[in-house]
């Protein structure tokens, strides 16, 4: 039997989805980002695995004074310019991510554009949170320098909204990327690809390969 056109394990679907896209759907068929988490979409999926990760610094935040010695009190022996370092890492963030995804190259066949679509929105996702996440971070070890917690607390307070704007795929958020996507005039059928069911292979209680056999 010829391989899919949406397998996984053939060369023109190496890295995209081995579901059918949705061809026709799009941004007035989301459910919602909560809806979305007990559906089984691609959207549904990767909208889970952002909010995991988002919550990650929360937890670093509460676990900061258990790590940084706070020996001199709130601002500890933190000198100013400390804080330079985070609000250059913010700014880099805030002007980088958003020119994330770069756009598509137009008159690809819509398979081979939502393929290709679904594999440059996560690459921007991912891109995009590595970088406001690396403006948090810089702040832990800008506090133990510092001697004082509120260095990191300052870092998660610039680089947290970031994080969000830039990182969860919200229904506005999907809108952005898909709008770079199609900056050149390519259609990039980013939103029927999100919509599908996600590889079967990849749902729990599947094994890849078994149901093949």
């Amino acid at each position: 039997m010829a391989p899919s056109p949406y397998s996984m394990h053939s060369p023109e679907g190496a890295g995209g989805p081995s579901a059918d896209p949705v061809f026709g759907a799009g941004p007035g068929d989301d459910p919602g980002y909560l809806a979305s988490l007990r559906g089984t979409t691609v959207l549904g999926r990767m909208r889970l695995m952002m909010l995991v990760l988002v919550g990650a610094p929360v937890l670093i935040l509460a676990l900061t004074p258990l790590i940084v010695d706070n020996r001199g009190g709130a601002a500890g022996d933190a000198p100013p310019w400390i804080y330079a370092p985070l609000l250059l890492a913010a700014a880099v963030a805030a002007l980088a991510g958003p020119r994330a995804p770069l756009a598509m190259a137009p008159g690809a066949e819509p398979p081979a554009a939502a393929r290709l679509a679904l594999t440059q929105f996560r690459q921007a996702v991912l891109l995009r949170f590595a970088l406001a996440e690396g403006v948090i971070l810089l702040g832990l070890p800008l506090a133990m320098i510092g001697h004082a917690v509120v260095v990191f607390v300052a870092g998660f307070v610039v680089g947290y909204p970031l994080l969000l704007w830039l990182a969860l795929p919200t229904r506005g958020g999907v809108e952005r990327l898909r709008r770079r996507l199609e900056a050149q005039g390519a259609e990039s059928h980013l939103w029927a690809v999100l919509l599908a069911a996600p590889p079967p292979e990849l749902l729990p209680g599947r094994t890849p390969g078994r149901d093949a056999a």
